[in-house]
C-alpha cells in the first residue's frame, strides 16, 4: 500500500530536480571565445621570438665557450711542447706510432697524417676517441645540423686555424708542414704582433656535402686551417652557381658548399673568432672587407708577425 504523504514528498523532490534540471548553465559565447583566442595568438607572436632569440643567445654562448676550450687546448698544449699544435706527419708528432685507437681509419705509421686536432685531444678529455666521431667540444650548437653533425667515416671541426689568404700559409699561428721536408713549429715568441692582437682560430662550418672540413683527415690542410679571404678552388659550385673569388668572411648557409671556402658563421650579426691569448671575441661580417693598409684588416690580424699598425675592430 502506498503511502499518501510519502508519494507527495516524492513528487514533490521530483518537481524541484526537474526545475533544477531546466536551469540554464553559464558559458562562453561565440564573440568571447574568438576575443581569447585573438589574445593568446597576439601573445604568442610577442612571446616566441623573444624565446627563439634567448636559445640562439644560449646557443652563441655554447659556441663561444667550445671555441674558448678549444683555444685553451691549443695553449695548454703550447706549455707542454713550448709551440702550439700544428698539422704534420709522424713521427714529428707528438702521437705514438702504432698508437692509434681501436676502429680508426688507418694505422699510425711513419709518414702518416696528424692533425692539430688530434694533437689537443688529449687535453680535451678525448684521447682515444676515432676519427668517424663527432667531438661535441669542437662543433657550433648554432648550426642547425647541430654539433654532432657527422659523416658514417668522419666527424667534422667547426673551428680552424687561420692564415692570411692563400699565397701567405702557415703566417698564422696553426700551420701544416704535413708536404714539407723539414717540421715548423711555432712558439709564443714567434708571434710577435701580439697573442691578444693575433687571430688563432675562426669559425667555419662544414660545407653542404660534407667532403671537408674533417678533424683527423689525412687529405687536405684546408680540412682543419683556414684562410681568412679564401678563393673557389678545389670546392667548385654553390647553390647560387660558381664560388666566389676572392671568398669573405661572411654568413653561412647551410645547403651552400660555398660557405667552405672561407670563414662563415650561424650568427647573426658576426662570428667568433679565438686569439692568441685564448680569449674569444665576436667580429661583425661587415669587416671583412675593411682595409688595413695594403690589406684587408682581418689579414692583418692573422699573420703572426706582419708588424701591421692594427686600429681597434
Amino acid at each position: 500500500m502506498i503511502n499518501s504523504s510519502s508519494f507527495r514528498r516524492n513528487s514533490k523532490n521530483a518537481v524541484v530536480t526537474v526545475e533544477m534540471l531546466c536551469v540554464p548553465r553559464a558559458g562562453f559565447t561565440l564573440i568571447e571565445v574568438l576575443v581569447v583566442i585573438a589574445i593568446v595568438g597576439a601573445l604568442l607572436a610577442i612571446l616566441l621570438p623573444a624565446v627563439q632569440h634567448s636559445r640562439e643567445a644560449s646557443r652563441k654562448i655554447q659556441c663561444k665557450n667550445n671555441m674558448r676550450n678549444v683555444g685553451l687546448a691549443c695553449l695548454t698544449f703550447h706549455e707542454s711542447y713550448s709551440y702550439f699544435p700544428r698539422n704534420t706527419i709522424r713521427p714529428r708528432g707528438v702521437t705514438q706510432i702504432n698508437g692509434q685507437p681501436p676502429g680508426n681509419l688507418w694505422e699510425w705509421k711513419s709518414g702518416t697524417f696528424e692533425s692539430w686536432y688530434r694533437q689537443i685531444m688529449p687535453f680535451i678529455a678525448h684521447r682515444n676517441v676515432i676519427a668517424q666521431d663527432a667531438v661535441l667540444v669542437m662543433g657550433c650548437p648554432s648550426d642547425p645540423r647541430g654539433p654532432g653533425y657527422k659523416i658514417p667515416t668522419y666527424g667534422f671541426a667547426w673551428y680552424v686555424g687561420v692564415y692570411s689568404n692563400e699565397t701567405s700559409e702557415n703566417n698564422g699561428i696553426i700551420v701544416d708542414d704535413s708536404d714539407l721536408n723539414e717540421p715548423i713549429t711555432i712558439p709564443i715568441s714567434s708571434v710577435r704582433d701580439g697573442a691578444s692582437n693575433t687571430l688563432m682560430l675562426a669559425e667555419r662550418p662544414p660545407p653542404a656535402n660534407g667532403h671537408w672540413g674533417w678533424w683527423d683527415s689525412k687529405c687536405c690542410t684546408q680540412d682543419t686551417i683556414s684562410p681568412i679571404v679564401g678563393g673557389n678552388d678545389s670546392y667548385g659550385y654553390g647553390i647560387f652557381g660558381e664560388c666566389p673569388e676572392p671568398a669573405y668572411y661572411r654568413p653561412g648557409n647551410v645547403q651552400d658548399n660555398c660557405a667552405f671556402n672561407s670563414l662563415s658563421s650561424f650568427h647573426s650579426g658576426g662570428g667568433n673568432f679565438c686569439m692568441a691569448d685564448g680569449s674569444v671575441r665576436t667580429i661583425a661580417y661587415d669587416v671583412a672587407n675593411v682595409m688595413c693598409g695594403k690589406t684587408t684588416l682581418l689579414e692583418a690580424l692573422t699573420s703572426r708577425n706582419g708588424a701591421e699598425v692594427i686600429s681597434d675592430f
